[in-house]
């Protein structure tokens, strides 16, 4: 069972993909050519060879894309921005240790490694790694994982929303915890869809102070101690400037 609380856990640190409204999600066929190229190897083979891969459809959120963009672009911000308006999510930690590299903790259950590996004008690409434990430490072990994120801004009866299409590839060695996988499919995706649903409420709120209210929400951030001094001006510059000038640059 430990599989489906790799999969949920990460989803919790996707990192504002989710979105306000949520189709349900369906499966798909083995990954095919159509794949996105990567150069790292190991991504590659996760791809090309997932134990369980999960497709979501496309989900729409208001938002614009800069703004997305920035949320994305910055996990640990992004993280402490939803622990702060959704409890539920509280427990999740990432810290950044490198340029595209993090650490991802989840109250003891979950410990691992983010990077990400591609970066295009509309699609990135992240590979995860972590340990998962469950029923007292007696059931452990490691997986991989690879999310392909593609996403969009579209215009809709003078609102701006941001279509994103999250695909994930789980790559589990142990032979045993993988047939398991594969034999538990239906109950993964169940919490799977469970678990996005949470995120989907986290990310809502989320976005809806940072479009309706910015400035509201970075004097908050101001009294906040987990927010490094360079994310509170990151997102001044990136958020509060944008709205206070109306978009342009």
């Amino acid at each position: 069972m430990k599989v489906a609380t790799l999969l949920a856990s990460l989803l919790g640190i996707v990192l504002v993909s989710a979105p306000a409204r949520l189709a349900s999600a369906k499966e798909v066929q083995p990954p095919s050519l159509a794949t996105p190229v990567i150069e790292d190897e190991e991504t590659r083979e996760i791809l090309a060879q997932p134990t369980l891969r999960r497709q979501m459809p496309p989900i729409r959120f208001v938002g614009d894309r800069r703004t997305y963009e920035f949320l994305v672009s910055s996990p640990p911000l992004a993280t402490q921005l939803a622990r702060r308006l959704h409890p539920p999510l509280e427990r999740y930690t990432i810290t950044q240790v490198g340029e595209g590299s993090y650490t991802i903790e989840d109250g003891g259950a979950l410990r691992g490694e983010a990077r990400l590996i591609k970066a295009t004008g509309d699609r990135r690409v992240y590979w995860f790694k972590g340990e998962f434990r469950s029923l007292a430490n007696l059931l452990r072990f490691t997986g991989r994982m690879v999310l392909v994120l593609e996403y969009r801004e579209v215009q809709e009866g003078g609102q701006t929303y941001n279509e994103s299409a999250p695909d994930f590839y789980l790559r589990i060695d142990h032979l045993f915890y993988g047939f398991m996988a594969k034999l538990l499919t239906p109950l993964i995706n169940y919490l799977i869809d469970r678990r996005v649903s949470m995120i989907a409420e986290a990310t809502s709120k989320l976005f809806d102070q940072v479009m309706g209210d910015p400035e509201g929400l970075y004097r908050e951030m101001l009294t906040w101690k987990e927010v490094r001094p360079e994310d509170l001006e990151a997102y001044r510059r990136a958020v509060v400037h944008k709205s206070a000038t109306g978009g342009r640059q």
